[in-house]
This record gives structure tokens, sequence and C-alpha cells, in this order.
């Protein structure tokens, strides 16, 4: 922004030299107006301005100060308000027992690898009246399933779990898009999408994160592996959230060469091979419930 107020400065400069010479000739009207419209044009035409925020010293102008990752991780979650007010958004509200086993099961995974999990202390699931399949967070453990990924592809207790063993990973490291929304009182699905996407690196490791969560969490890590090939499988699906369907397909690459490296020391653990009945009494209330 100073680079281009120094060039803008200089054209002035320069225009109002040349506007004097033209003066000495010809008697017509000075070309220094048009310039001042053009720097007011330039610098108030823009959609937006990034002003630099930091530490100001004392011979600076107070712009603001250095945003934290408490203050960051406040903004994006306070988002969650103007997204489920959004016209076109809808969220299923689902019953008392389904609340409590979706808020058990978080507090399950997030107890059990505590060492892990140092900020986030607690959850919350909503989910979105959409076939789209989708799962989406915000910080402070605020995870969205749409109906459509919750009938379609949860076959699995483990794989609901590996589910939110990602988004809660996500939410508690902050790996979100940084950058700050202007708060206007909506936001739209696309909006909260590109907020949640991240490059094949991140989100790798993130799965790796969230593999190991899920197996000390006592489910089975095999149907990690199994997720990422379902939605390999059906990239035209999952197209939406991912946006490159070359993503996914190196991901799973990626992830079984990650697996192939590991020691066997958490199959020793005590997983859970079968979905326990409060599972399907989810699964079902949400499949009987219509847009």
């Amino acid at each position: 922004m100073q680079g281009l107020l120094y060039i803008m400065l200089t054209v002035v400069k320069s225009l109002q030299n040349f506007n004097s010479y033209l003066n000495l000739i010809y008697f017509k009207p000075s070309l220094l107006a048009g310039a001042y419209i053009f720097l007011i044009f330039i610098l108030f035409g823009c959609g937006t301005i990034s002003l630099p925020i930091g530490k100001s010293s004392n011979d600076d102008l107070n712009l603001g100060t250095e945003m934290t990752a408490i203050d960051y991780a406040d903004h994006l979650s306070s988002l969650k308000s103007s997204f489920v007010k959004t016209p076109g958004i809808k969220i299923l509200h689902t019953s008392g027992p389904d609340d409590k086993y979706l808020t058990g099961l978080l507090r399950e995974i997030i107890e059990k690898n505590e060492i892990f999990f140092k900020s986030l202390k607690s959850g919350s699931v909503s989910v979105l009246d959409t076939n789209q399949p989708l799962h989406l967070s915000l910080p402070r453990g605020e995870i969205f399933l749409s109906r459509g990924l919750i009938n379609k592809y949860l076959k699995h207790e483990s794989i609901l779990v590996s589910v939110l063993a990602y988004e809660l990973v996500r939410s508690e490291k902050l790996l979100y898009p940084k950058e700050t929304i202007v708060p206007v009182g909506f936001l739209s699905l696309d909006r909260l999408i590109n907020l949640n996407r991240l490059n094949v690196d991140e989100k790798m490791e993130v799965h790796k994160w969230a593999y190991h969560i899920t197996i000390r969490s006592g489910y089975d890590g095999e149907y990690y592996l199994s997720w990422l090939q379902t939605q390999n499988r059906n990239t035209a699906d999952f197209i939406m959230q991912v946006g490159d369907i070359n993503q996914i397909n190196k991901e799973e690459s990626l992830f079984k060469a990650f697996l192939i490296r590991q020691p066997q020391d958490d199959e020793l653990m005590t997983i859970r091979k079968n979905s326990s009945k409060f599972f399907y009494k989810f699964i079902n209330s949400i499949r009987d419930r219509s847009i």
C-alpha cells in the first residue's frame, strides 16, 4: 500500500511540473485536477484495502493490534450464529438422545486424547439439512455434518469418529485460512466451505493426527483409510467440499504410504469392531427426517 501511495504521489508531482509548463504555453484547464481524481479513484474504488496491522510505535498511528490465536478463534467461532441465520441454511434439530450421544462421543474423543487437546475441552455437532455430503467446522469445536453425509456415507461408528476427529484436530490447531471476515449478519455455505479448505500437505498432517486419535479413542483405525477411499470413489459427491478431484486421489495415496511406515503398537489397543446401538439410533433418526 505504501508503495502504491509513493507511486501516485510521484505521478502527481510530475504532472504538476508538466502542468506548469503547459500553462506557460497554453491557457487550458489544469491537468492536476484530473490527477487528483485519478488518485482518489484508485484509493477508494477498490473493494477492500488491507491495512498493515501490528505493534505501533509512539510515532505511528494506532491502526490496531496484532490478532492473537485466542482472538482469531473467537472471531471465527462467532461466525456460527451468522451462518445458521443465513437464508437457505437449515439445521435439523436433533432429539435429546441424539444430542446426548454426539456430545458424549466428542467428549470421549477429547478426554482419551487430552495430551493433544490442550485448549479444546468440548464440542457440538449441528446437522445441515442438505443432500450434499459435507463435514465442516469452526474453532471451539463447532462441527457441522450434513444429512447427505450421514445417510449415505457414515456406515460405521468408526467412520463417524474419524470424521469428528478430523474436525476436532482442525478446531484445536486453528487450521483455517488466516483472514478476518467482516460480520454482515450472514455467512453463505460456499463461504464456510472455503474457510474449511486446506492444501494437501496441511490435510495430511490433520489425517495423521486424526488417525491416531481415532485409534486411541478405542475405534477401528482401518475405517479411516476406508473413509478416504470412499471419497476417492465418489469424487462427484465430494468435489464441492474439496474443490479439486486430483487432491482426493493424492490424499489416499499419501495416507497409504503413511500407514506402511507406522509401527503396530496402536493395534494392540482394545478397539470396537462393531457400532453401538446409539450410533444406529442416531443414523436412523436422521434418515427418517425429511427436508
